[in-house]
């Protein structure tokens, strides 16, 4: 094992707030970073399961049959990450959405793999959003990050905003690349000055920022909630009307924007009163874990039901309420994870 390994593997952070090595990365010089390489996803598992415990980063898997096709992604626990790929590609789990069904394909030997950064987790998906902007992987089926904030990170976000303000100043000004990361900076900004209470704190997760602009007063600054539970009390809304209004980008009491990032005023040309007749069985639905990260995804609701062998009125019903509480059904999915109709509904 490396030396470099091990220095990376000794290194110990909390979940939320400790700082990391700037030998190790986050550093001024971000694009000549010392990448950490193994010539297997199965090596590496191997070699990291246990120096990466808890240890956040920015990943690369590249086929090796066919490296055209590669994939990057973050996580908080890189070496929980790639066990659970190297679990996939074993058959001992099943795939969860398209990605993972084409790495399922490949053996752990045929992909390598690359740790492209090693970040906190304040900046994870920061520097996930930055790969993606630099490199294009041709497995990944959103190129967006929606930027997401953990409770815990309030009035500990500085040194993550000046990293995003250094990554900005190596794209082109109003380039796509750089409105991308401009969202992560204003997102960290304003959740740098919120308040946040008791029961904010008891959240380990990532939580999503609710950004409520009026689109009649484009020069005003939007009214932001600290969490989702927040702007369901605040605007007197159910869960899954939020959901549909801001994924859908319906304008809401024909003049308000709803939005999980901040926007800026060409953005709202894109949002429309909400059309009659809309059906909530035909949307896109994926499936979060607790981490935020993809477990499943549906072309729509009709192949949700099929999957989970149910009929497509209860389909239907769960996604326009947002909670299901059939417990017969929730045993298949566990009692944590969250169904996103396109963002967010929590199976409970």
């Amino acid at each position: 094992m490396s030396s470099q390994i091990l220095k990376l593997g000794l290194f110990k952070r909390s979940y939320s707030t400790s700082a990391v090595n700037n030998n190790i990365s986050e550093t001024s010089n971000i694009d000549i970073n010392k990448s950490i390489k193994f010539d297997s996803l199965e090596q590496g598992c191997e070699q990291i399961k246990f120096k990466y415990l808890g240890v956040s980063g920015v990943y690369i898997l590249t086929n090796k049959i066919d490296s055209s096709r590669f994939y990057i992604g973050s996580s908080n626990n890189l070496a929980r990450r790639m066990e659970e790929y190297n679990k996939l590609t074993k058959g001992l789990r099943n795939p969860h959405s398209s990605s993972e069904l084409e790495i399922s394909k490949t053996s752990a030997l045929s992909w390598s793999l690359e740790f492209i950064y090693i970040t906190t987790p304040q900046t994870s998906l920061v520097f996930e959003q930055y790969a993606i902007i630099k490199h294009k992987p041709t497995i990944n089926s959103n190129l967006k990050v929606i930027p997401r904030i953990n409770p815990h990170w309030v009035n500990n976000l500085d040194n993550a905003i000046l990293i995003i303000e250094n990554l900005l100043s190596t794209l082109t000004l109003g380039s796509e690349g750089y409105n991308r990361l401009l969202v992560f900076l204003k997102t960290f900004k304003i959740a740098n000055s919120l308040n946040y209470n008791l029961e904010d704190m008891d959240k380990k997760y990532y939580c999503f920022l609710v950004f409520v602009y009026d689109i009649n007063l484009p020069d005003k600054h939007p009214f932001v909630y600290s969490s989702i539970n927040k702007a369901l009390k605040g605007l007197q809304i159910s869960h899954s009307t939020l959901l549909n209004y801001i994924n859908n980008k319906y304008l809401y009491k024909s003049s308000l924007i709803i939005s999980f990032e901040s926007l800026l005023v060409e953005d709202f040309a894109n949002y429309q009163e909400k059309p009659e007749g809309d059906s909530q069985i035909r949307k896109h639905i994926l499936v979060y874990n607790q981490d935020n990260e993809i477990v499943m995804e549906f072309k729509s609701g009709r192949e949700m039901a099929r999957y989970y062998q149910i009929d497509s009125k209860v389909a239907r019903a769960a996604i326009a309420l947002g909670e299901y509480l059939n417990i017969r059904y929730c045993t298949r999915l566990s009692n944590k994870i969250i169904l996103l109709y396109e963002n967010s509904f929590r199976f409970r």
